[in-house]
């Protein structure tokens, strides 16, 4: 499966992307290669790309930092785990006399 290249993006440029984005930059960086020896790819393909393509390279560690240096200073974004105990959090309790009714049993009228 051929991974399209991350580019190279200087720290100014990710300092005026917004979170969501840089989340996704950080996604693809995460998803890069291990090494060079051990890639599917050819050496041709190697020498040619213009990019980011492998986690030993130092242009993934510089990428990595400055991402993560960027993140450090933005709003905290939940992950599914977190939102689905916010939502739990949030939902209106049921109340006793609802959970413990026994099945079957019907009320009188008021009359």
């Amino acid at each position: 499966m051929k991974r399209r290249l991350i580019p190279v993006l200087p720290k100014d440029s990710l300092l005026s992307m917004p979170t969501k984005q840089l989340m996704g930059r950080l996604h693809s960086l995460q998803r890069c290669e291990e090494a060079e020896a051990i890639a599917d790819r050819i050496r041709m393909e190697i020498a040619a790309a213009k990019g980011i393509l492998f986690k030993d390279s130092p242009q993934w560690r510089k990428a990595h930092n400055e991402l993560k240096s960027v993140l450090a200073t933005r709003e905290h974004m939940p992950s599914a785990a977190e939102r689905v105990e916010i939502r739990r959090q949030r939902a209106r309790p049921r109340t006793e006399k609802k959970r413990n009714k026994p099945a079957g049993v019907r009320r009188q009228p008021l009359n």
